[in-house]
C-alpha cells in the first residue's frame, strides 16, 4: 500500500479539521489534460477550473508583509539535531496553514536545478501527443497529466504537470521518464545521487 495522507479542510477563519478518513493517494482520478480541454476551446472555463470569489486559493504578488510569503524551510535544520525541533514546527505551520513551502539548503546544485527547469521546459513545449507518450497510467501518480485529483468535483488548477519520483532510488519508474526531449532523463536522473 503507498502513502497515506490526512485530508486537510477550511474552516471559517483559516482553522483546519482532519477528515477521519485517510486518503490513499497512489493513484488519481483520471481527467482530460488543459492543452485537451483549451483546443476545444470552451465559451467558458470548466466548473472544476474556477475558483471561489472568496479568495482563499489566491496567493497574489509578492507581498511585504513576511508573514504572507510562501514559507522557507531549511533543510540544514531539519537534519540537526540542534534545530530540527523549530524547524520541524515551521514545516508543520507551512503545510497547514499554506499547504505549500520551498526547500533551501536541500544540496541540489543551482546549475542542476537550471538544467531541469530547462528540460522540463521543452517536455512542455512538445505537442500534445508526444506528450501523451508519457501520461499517467491507471493506478499511477506518476507521468503526465493531472495527480492528486480525489474527486470528479474537486477544484483543479489551470495546468498540466509532469511528476515523477526520483528518491528512493528504488522507487524512480524510468520507463514513465519522457525520451523526448532527449536529455531529459539524463539531466534529471544526473541531479539526484
Amino acid at each position: 500500500m503507498g502513502p497515506l495522507i490526512w485530508r486537510l479542510r477550511r474552516l471559517p477563519k483559516g482553522t483546519l479539521a482532519i477528515d477521519s478518513k485517510p486518503m490513499n493517494l497512489e493513484s488519481s482520478v483520471s481527467v482530460p489534460s488543459v492543452q485537451e480541454l483549451a483546443f476545444q476551446r470552451p465559451e467558458k472555463v470548466p466548473p472544476r477550473y474556477v475558483r471561489d470569489e472568496d479568495g482563499d486559493d489566491v496567493i497574489g504578488p509578492y507581498p511585504s508583509d513576511p508573514s504572507l510569503r510562501v514559507p522557507f524551510i531549511d533543510m540544514a535544520k531539519l537534519v540537526n539535531a540542534d534545530t530540527h525541533h523549530l524547524e520541524l514546527q515551521k514545516l508543520l505551520l507551512a503545510c497547514t496553514d499554506w499547504g505549500v513551502f520551498q526547500l533551501v539548503n536541500h544540496g541540489v546544485s543551482n546549475t542542476s536545478i537550471k538544467n531541469m527547469e530547462n528540460q522540463v521546459r521543452r517536455f512542455f513545449e512538445l505537442p500534445l501527443q508526444e506528450k501523451k507518450r508519457s501520461a499517467q497510467r491507471p493506478g499511477s501518480l506518476e507521468g503526465y497529466g493531472q495527480a492528486f485529483v480525489t474527486s470528479e468535483d474537486q477544484k483543479l488548477d489551470w495546468n498540466d504537470m509532469i511528476f515523477l519520483k526520483c528518491l528512493p532510488i528504488q522507487n524512480r519508474k524510468l520507463d514513465l521518464w519522457p525520451q523526448n526531449p532527449p536529455e531529459f532523463r539524463y539531466m534529471n536522473n544526473k541531479a539526484w545521487p
